[in-house]
């Protein structure tokens, strides 16, 4: 057997594995950060309206940022969970102005 105490052995691999899932998240958020605005997405793909590059579906869901109540929104692809692009609520050419 090791040398290494049980209890050290399993605060180090839940220690290590906490780190481990942090770094994931933290790459998952700065990949969200560097979507592309909504302009710059429909302009980069010659889309008039919002649709998924991917797959070409409609339908999309949105989630905050940080949280759901946060204004820096994400757009995501409901058919093929593709991530499209971000948003600001309440700015100009936000998804909210554009159903009124």
């Amino acid at each position: 057997m090791s040398d290494v105490p049980f209890p050290v052995l399993v605060a180090a691999v839940f220690l290590f594995g906490t780190l481990a899932i942090l770094h994931l998240f933290m790459r998952q958020q700065e990949a969200q950060r560097k979507l592309p605005e909504r302009d710059q997405y429909l302009a980069s793909h010659g889309l008039d309206s919002v649709v998924c590059a991917h797959c070409r579906s409609i339908d999309t869901r949105e989630f905050g940022l940080n949280d759901s109540g946060d204004d820096r929104r994400i757009v995501a692809c409901s058919q093929c969970d593709k991530l499209l692009f971000r948003y600001t609520r309440g700015t100009p050419g936000s998804l909210q102005n554009d159903s009124a």
